[in-house]
């Protein structure tokens, strides 16, 4: 009996050479159990290209879930250092070892005192959040961190769905408490010791097994939440790895986009989903015009993209994915080098200081100058 190729059958999507990948669309299908209304309750986090999902989200007619997340409105007590670009101040979440000991902290299981650090200008920083907020002293320091652990656990209590953005595998961890940081010690923050500090980069394993921590969490504070996971298409800042920027890059994002299959195939509830930010602008055929010249930063066309893929599976009543450019991207703002020039000199490279990752940039260009 003669059978036809089995691939006769598939829809154009999966084919590489389809007209319709080349346009940036991936054709995604409806999601049946998350369609986002007025009266979807969503919160986010993650690393900074999530700030631009939360953007959207906020801007879509759907109740994103914020506070101002201080526990005192005093500004000299705490003073708001950055913009809040998520529902709370917890900052950049880059990893999946951060989120899991945020969500250990705000359930009770894990119970430690924040480290903290004196910044140039003699006021603490949480180091768990360092880029957010600056403080008086360290009593406003900890009572705010616990108005923020039970903030966390309230809104996601309260919420339908959770978007998360995973960033990175590599982070640097404060071995005396057992802590990844969000931001490098010695690059914006706090002081460098080798004895205390330890680069981590996580495996694969490591990831899926604090994935699938991280969703046990989460179904604890909130049985009916949903969560949505996407990787960010952003690169590395740097690498602390013997290879160069790019290999560690690739190394970083295969082991999240891997991790989270392996994570969600061996969570029994299946509350989970995955949307492939990641895939949308790296895609070959479009990638020279998602990304700006620096190949770093995303552009309006690549946001877009995104934003366009995620309103056809996910935003109720949209049915056609958008491609024109109507949405710009955050602008990053400009600021000088550490110790280049002071707050009057003009800047000499374009730096988002919201996101922690880039003061090792900010670190670089104060020891060696400006890339050529």
């Amino acid at each position: 009996m003669h059978h036809d190729c089995p691939y006769n059958t598939l829809p154009e999507r999966a084919f590489f050479r389809n007209q319709v990948l080349r346009s940036g669309d991936l054709a995604l299908d409806r999601h049946a159990d998350i369609q986002l209304t007025p009266n979807q309750r969503v919160v986010s986090a993650g690393s900074c290209f999530a700030a631009r999902i939360a953007a959207f989200i906020r801007e879509s007619g759907v109740n994103f879930l914020s506070c101002d997340d201080r526990v005192t409105a005093d500004e000299n007590a705490i003073r708001e250092e950055t913009p809040n670009t998520f529902s709370l101040r917890y900052g950049n979440i880059y990893t999946v070892k951060q989120l899991m000991q945020l969500l250990q902290r705000a359930s009770g299981t894990l119970t430690v005192d924040a480290p903290a650090a004196v910044d140039k200008n003699g006021r603490l920083r949480n180091l768990l959040r360092p880029g957010v907020l600056s403080y008086s002293d360290l009593d406003v320091l900890r009572a705010d961190d616990a108005t923020h652990l039970q903030n966390v656990r309230r809104l996601l209590g309260e919420a339908d769905l959770f978007i998360f953005t995973l960033g990175l595998t590599e982070y640097w961890r404060d071995g005396a408490l057992d802590l990844a940081l969000p931001s490098t010690p010695g690059c914006g923050y706090d002081e460098y010791n080798p004895e205390r500090h330890h680069f981590h980069n996580a495996s694969l394993v490591e990831v899926v097994n604090e994935l699938v921590q991280v969703f046990a969490l989460l179904h604890g504070i909130n049985p009916a939440l949903r969560v949505l996971l996407t990787v960010s298409p952003v690169p590395l800042v740097a690498t602390y790895e013997p290879m160069s920027a790019v290999e560690a890059t690739f190394y970083s994002k295969s082991v999240l986009r891997q991790a989270i299959t392996h994570a969600i195939a061996s969570w029994p509830v299946k509350n989970v989903d995955y949307f492939p930010s990641y895939e949308i602008v790296t895609n070959p055929h479009v990638i020279a015009e998602n990304f700006e010249s620096d190949m770093r930063g995303i552009s309006a066309v690549g946001v877009q993209r995104v934003m366009s893929n995620f309103r056809s599976r996910y935003i109720a009543g949209r049915t056609q994915v958008e491609t024109s450019p109507q949405m710009e991207p955050l602008k990053p703002l400009m600021m000088a080098p550490l110790g280049m020039g002071g707050a009057d000199a003009p800047p000499r490279e374009t730096v988002d200081p919201v996101c922690e990752e880039e003061n090792v940039w900010l670190a670089y260009l104060n020891k060696h100058g400006p890339s050529q």
